[in-house]
């Protein structure tokens, strides 16, 4: 099974860890809950004080007037593209404009247009003002599209797109950095501990290809102790998609499920008929399903298994799918699915400044809220952040902001989700887990906050081919 690796992709990664609810049997004497967005950063707002026009959340002045600085230094056209000493020109990627997926992760794109719009109009980064290209790669051209910013970009940000196991041959070849929204494959998110310099890229929420988290799998084999002893993916056949639903087998049967089913649907062209994939979960007795895929064909699924009245003691699934588009198109075959996810609750915005703050700038250019974006969101503000330190030293250049970035090992984005470790590649050992009941997102566990326990991610073995 395991000689089989990426070519391409068409949806995107798991986040990490999961949950456990303080009502749902937990060991108090192992697991920590953080009980509210963390503040792991030094630059916090005044209690009682309004946020600055270039605040997120906990991070204060990430984007406003000139500070000081702002000397480029002689360093050569490679580490000073796109910049000047009063704009940087920066790149995002993605894929909205794949023919048989139109709007595949345009959030992406709303979130890196709407963080530009803001922090343009709060001043810019240390008062330089950001030009952004959208790089459409629409699954197939992932390749010309980053040459393209090959050759006028300073940085990619707050990226994700399908072939990203290109990257080393493409991006990080013709010098460019990338601080990304999201990265799957193992030439792109690499292995924890891995030397993120030589990568030329950073993950705000690592996602190492040598850990899974399995947070919530813990957590609902307590609540539905014999569901994971009958386990069943289905997954798309794109070889990428072979590769994540790869890892999640391992990871999870580490974390003590036993899979009886493992059948691929067809990626590209979709199934005009899933009663068979029905049939197949049903002979095999599957009471917890992971789907490897996006929201649209897991719609199509669980609409199947809802016409012969048949679901699945405990259906999770990852980030990704905490998206109302996805609610709208399964209807009410989607209650009870449950979705694992570090970033904070979108319906608790009212309780965390950064997330309302990211929920206000998308709503502003009339974009698209999910995960994705928030995610991508996370790079942006680690991207502005190393840039305002290196312009502030009078050091701007590719090598400083990668460096500055890499440097990182605290991280929540202003309180956007929970701690992160950009700097070791590891995932987060937080996490909230959501289900959908009546056609909404809700919190299941924790009661509050993030549940945190270190055996919330577990080691798999590395293959990069």
């Amino acid at each position: 099974m395991r000689n089989r690796r990426l070519a391409v992709l068409m949806t995107v990664l798991a986040l990490v860890a999961a949950a456990c609810g303080g009502d749902r049997g937990e060991d108090t004497s192992t697991p920590s809950t953080t009980d509210a967005p963390s503040d792991t950063t030094e630059d916090t707002e005044s209690d009682g004080d309004e946020p600055g026009p270039g605040d997120y959340g906990t991070l204060t002045d990430v984007c406003g007037p000139n500070e000081g600085g702002g000397t480029l230094p002689d360093l050569g056209d490679d580490e000073l593209l796109g910049i000047t000493e009063d704009s940087i020109e920066v790149g995002t990627v993605s894929d909205p404009g794949y023919e048989q997926r139109p709007g595949l992760n345009q959030e992406i794109f709303d979130a890196a247009t709407a963080f530009v719009e803001w922090c343009n109009q709060a001043g810019g980064i240390n008062g330089k003002t950001l030009t952004l290209n959208l790089h459409d790669a629409a699954i197939l051209e992932y390749q010309p599209v980053v040459e393209e910013a090959c050759r006028t970009d300073f940085a990619l940000v707050g990226a994700g797109a399908v072939q990203d196991n290109l990257w080393p041959d493409v991006g990080a070849a013709c010098g460019l950095i990338d601080i990304a929204g999201f990265s799957v494959t193992p030439q792109k998110a690499g292995f924890v501990g891995e030397d993120l310099i030589a990568n030329r890229s950073v993950q705000a929420i690592p996602n190492a290809s040598d850990q899974v988290g399995v947070g919530a799998n813990r957590l609902l084999q307590e609540e539905f102790p014999e569901a994971a002893q009958a386990t069943g993916f289905i997954y798309g056949d794109l070889q990428t998609l072979v590769t994540v639903y790869e890892r999640y087998a391992e990871g999870w049967e580490n974390a003590g499920h036993t899979v009886v089913h493992a059948e691929p649907y067809n990626s590209i062209a979709g199934e005009s008929n899933w009663q068979p994939f029905v049939i197949g979960l049903q002979d095999d007795g599957v009471e917890f399903l992971n789907f490897v895929g996006e929201g649209q064909n897991l719609a199509l699924l669980q609409r199947a298994m809802a016409e012969v009245g048949y679901s699945p003691e405990v259906t999770l699934q990852e980030t990704n799918f905490y998206d109302e588009e996805y609610l709208a198109a399964a209807g009410d075959a989607a209650d009870g699915t449950f979705i694992r996810s570090v970033l904070w609750p979108f319906f608790e915005a009212d309780e965390n400044p950064a997330t309302q703050r990211y929920i206000d700038t998308v709503e502003a250019i009339d974009g698209k809220i999910a995960t994705l974006g928030a995610q991508s969101t996370s790079a942006w503000l680690l991207f502005a952040q190393a840039v305002k330190e290196c312009d502030l030293a009078n050091e701007l250049s590719r090598s400083c902001v990668l460096e500055t970035a890499a440097a990182v090992s605290d991280w929540d984005a202003g309180g956007l989700h929970a701690p992160t470790n950009p700097s070791e590649n590891v995932a987060s050992e937080c996490v909230v887990v959501l289900q959908v009941v009546e056609g909404e997102f809700t919190r299941w566990a924790p009661d509050d906050g993030y549940y945190c326990d270190e055996e919330n991610v577990v080691d798999i073995g590395r293959t990069a081919e």
